[in-house]
Formats: C-alpha cells, structure tokens, sequence
C-alpha cells in the first residue's frame, strides 16, 4: 500500500442503546476501546510500517450531532528518509453538539525526508474539537528532515483557526522560527476557551510553554524544547480540557 491514499474512514453516531461507530481501514484501522449510547473511545493501529517514502496517510472522521468522539494514537509514528515527500492528514467534521477529542503521539520526522501533518476541521453549532498534536525533529543522533504542519480550522461562521508552520531545515533556522529546538507539543481548543492548568513558564529544556487565547472561541497552549517531551503542563492540559469538552455535552457520557 506504499504510496497509495486508501484513506482511513470513522464515523460515530448516537443511539439509544448503543453508538452506531463505522469504520473501514486504510494504512490505519480503528479498535473500539470504551462506548456508550452516544459515543465512543477508539484507538488507531497501523497496519504496516508507517510512514514510508510516499506514504500518504489520510484520515477521514465524522462524528454526528450529539455525539462524541475520543480518538487515542495508540503509538508514535516514525517518517521514515526516501526520496519521495510523505503525508498524514486528518480531516474532520464535527456536528452541532459533538465533541472530538483527538490524543496524538510523538510524530517523528527522520532525515533525509519532506513530510507534511495537516488538519482540517469543520464545526457546526456548538461542536467542540479538542486536538493534540507532538512533533520531534530527528530520531536519536539526528536533526530531522524538512517538516510543514497545518491547521485549518472552521465553523458555521468561518475561519476559526489557520495556521502553516514550515519547520524545514532551512526555514526553521530563520530568526525566531526554531533554531536547535528538536520538539513541540500543541493542545489545540476549538469551540469553546478554557485556560491553561497551570502557569505557562520556561524551563530548562527550551523556552517553554505559551497559551494563545483565539480571537473567536478556542485556545492553543504550545510547548517548544530541545529534547523529548519534559514540558509539565500539555499533557495535564489536553486531559482537563478533555473532561470538560465532554461535560460540556447535553448527556455526560459514561466513564472511559
């Protein structure tokens, strides 16, 4: 399946009994982790070794009104050097009253490698989407190949949230861009503005951590560092922010 987009496609919809979840696989299936009647837990496995040189991993979700949608990696990916650009994009549509919820693992960007992580959602009425995303520059002893990220992001108004981050090995020596910075850790809110759990604060391992309220409804809290993930606050973040993205709903759900 090298090279192909055969996308993976998810789908959650709410019952009376049990949550309706769809899915069919493409380099990633779905194991369904926790469920109730109006939504589901779910976890992404691969089923090959990802990503390869022209790799292009694609992620499809709907997650219907009144529903709600927790996605976990299950595991980090590695983008692996070749000669051809490689890709894992996920994209997403969130109903009136739905919430995503998306926990991601450290994606790891080889040398010798172009790859690009993107993210498109969409929200309707007072759908939420909570992401979080991890990207290292490197595997052990290296600096990374060329890395572009992007965020776009829109409700029933228009644009939320859009961003592109070009962190390749040229760009991201430019003045204020990244320099010898190897990690960045971002927990991106749509829908609604909590704050942060604790105070954002530079560490020893970078400048630390910055919480950007959005102009409209969301927030990002951002951590950059020089090694493996050491920042106190993200992940601490992306679970409280969690919870009350969930019990924001009209219908708790059960426990996952």
């Amino acid at each position: 399946m090298t090279g192909t987009t055969v996308p993976t496609r998810l789908s959650v919809t709410p019952t009376a009994r049990r949550s309706r979840v769809h899915h069919t696989t493409g380099h990633l299936t779905v194991r369904v982790m926790d469920q109730d009647a109006d939504g589901a837990r779910v976890g992404l496995l691969a089923t090959q070794a990802l990503l390869l040189s022209g790799d292009h991993v694609r992620i499809e979700v709907d997650v219907a009104p009144g529903a709600w949608l927790d996605v976990v990696e299950t595991t980090g990916t590695v983008a692996y050097e070749g000669d051809a650009p490689s890709s894992w994009t996920i994209d997403a549509t969130v109903g009136d009253g739905a919430v995503l919820t998306w926990e991601g693992k450290p994606f790891v960007v080889s040398d010798g490698i172009a790859v690009h992580r993107g993210t498109r959602l969409r929200l309707h009425g007072t759908g939420r989407a909570l992401m979080q995303e991890k990207v290292v520059l490197g595997r052990a002893g290296q600096s990374g190949g060329d890395l572009t990220t992007s965020l776009d992001a829109t409700d029933d108004t228009g644009p939320v949230q859009v961003e592109h981050l070009d962190l390749g090995r040229q760009a991201r020596w430019m003045p204020g861009v990244f320099g010898d910075l190897r990690s960045m850790d971002t927990v991106t809110a749509l829908g609604w503005s909590p704050g942060p759990v604790g105070e954002p604060a530079a560490g020893t391992t970078g400048p630390g951590e910055t919480y950007f309220p959005l102009e409209r409804s969301g927030a990002v809290l951002r951590w950059m560092g020089i090694g493996r993930f050491r920042d106190r606050l993200c992940d601490p973040t992306f679970a409280d922010w969690r919870d009350e993205a969930i019990r924001a709903r009209p219908h708790e759900p059960a426990q996952v």
